[in-house]
């Protein structure tokens, strides 16, 4: 008589919970990426009214890289992350005129030095915010005008192995200030944390570079609107540049703990401004002889003017004392130091400080303040896709295993015997 065995196959988990995990997850996060990246708008140029938002997002490892049409002018361009902080990878970002969109400005990221450890190069906004200039600080001998609106770049030599560093870029967009050395700049590579660069001004349009030697150990400086002078930061402390013939006018300001912003310069061009500590210093160059004076600020950290408003209200970016990176805006009465919030920046999970500032100087007195929610790009296809997979792999992972139902076999003697019998 032949045996029945029951075999009892093994457990199994059914993929389909996985798979169906796997769908929602490409519906939800893959798809929107494809979908914002094959019909992103462009945001607006040239908007009547530019915003700012009153709260400026933090630190993002996700922030994306700027694509053609994400943002055709920018009303701010900053470096986010500053020296070593947690784990974060220091950033040159631009702000859209929306005051929402973030993203990322490669073509500063790509021509960091290694003295810089890691910076991004510096990069200027133009008074519209339509394009940027980045010059590489180490030495190859080249400016970058890039459009934001296509990403377009136009590479300007100004001499082999020479270095630059944009300053301030001029009212009518056709010349960019620049500090040059035939070494590599950076400040991290002195004790001060200054620059020792020598002026000259470019021509973006033909690439004739001026200098102007006699105007050497510049850290900083500022064309003034009317293209005819310039305001410059130097060891000496701070001159004033006549553009035609290079004549410098000293003022016997001193320029220990500050810091000329390339929009320096007052509306009128007869006044520029500078923060030092705590005090904002107001030079008045319409005289022969230029005289500053001092206004108090009540409740600031260190920081930098920015831009203007009007002839009497200056934009400060100030940073807190107390070392958490936290930073602010605000406009200042330059006549009284009292001052009017604008926006908060907090450093969220990495503690990233937000640096260097550069504002699109045309925008700055018709900006508007609101609250905006960051849109700092979508989740990075591939990263959406390990997400999806790590999803899938947690859904199967949590699927019950099941038993399948016993069924019954005959031993292999008995079926060889059947086998015989049946032929």
């Amino acid at each position: 008589m032949s045996q029945i065995q029951l075999h009892e196959r093994r457990s199994r988990r059914t993929p389909m919970p996985a798979l169906l995990v796997m769908v929602v997850g490409v519906l939800l996060v893959v798809l929107p990426h494809l979908v914002s990246a094959a019909t992103q708008p462009a945001h607006g140029s040239h908007r009547a009214v530019p915003l700012f938002p009153r709260t400026v997002a933090p630190y993002s490892w996700l922030t994306p890289q700027l694509t053609p049409s994400t943002v055709d002018a920018a009303l701010m361009v900053y470096q986010n992350g500053v020296g070593v902080e947690f784990f974060d990878v220091p950033q040159a970002v631009l702000l859209g005129t929306d005051g929402s969109t973030y993203r990322r400005l490669g073509a500063a990221e790509a021509l960091t030095i290694p003295a810089d450890q890691g910076d991004p190069a510096e990069a200027r906004l133009s008074p519209d915010g339509s394009f940027v200039v980045i010059a590489q600080a180490g030495g190859a001998g080249n400016v970058v005008v890039m459009s934001l609106a296509d990403g377009k770049q136009r590479i300007i030599p100004i001499g082999a192995g020479r270095s630059a560093i944009p300053a301030s870029i001029g009212a009518d967009s056709t010349s960019v200030l620049l500090l040059t050395s035939d070494e590599p700049m950076s400040p991290l590579s002195d004790l001060d944390f200054r620059l020792h660069g020598t002026l000259g001004l470019l021509d973006l349009e033909s690439g004739e570079l001026r200098e102007y030697p006699d105007v050497s150990d510049v850290n900083s400086a500022a064309l003034s609107p009317d293209g005819t002078a310039i305001a410059a930061d130097t060891e000496a402390g701070i001159v004033i540049v006549d553009v035609r013939d290079g004549s410098v006018v000293k003022t016997g300001l001193e320029t220990a703990g500050m810091l000329l912003d390339g929009d320096a310069f007052s509306p009128d061009g007869l006044t520029f401004g500078y923060l030092a500590g705590n005090v904002l210093n107001i030079v008045d160059t319409s005289e022969a002889t230029p005289t500053g004076r001092t206004v108090a600020l009540e409740g600031t950290g260190y920081g930098t003017l920015v831009g203007w408003r009007d002839v009497s209200t200056a934009l400060l970016h100030w940073s807190e004392l107390d070392g958490s990176n936290a930073s602010h805006f605000s406009w200042v009465d330059v006549g009284t130091g009292e001052q009017e919030p604008v926006s908060d920046y907090a450093t969220g999970f990495t503690g990233a400080a937000l640096g260097g500032p550069d504002m699109a100087r045309d925008l700055v007195p018709t900006m508007q303040v609101r609250d905006r929610s960051a849109d700092q790009g979508p989740l990075p296809l591939a990263l959406a896709l390990v997400f999806v997979g790590l999803l899938g792999l947690a859904a199967w992972g949590l699927t019950p295993q099941r038993p399948r139902a016993a069924t019954a076999r005959q031993p292999r003697a008995a079926e060889e015997e059947a086998d015989r019998l049946g032929a």
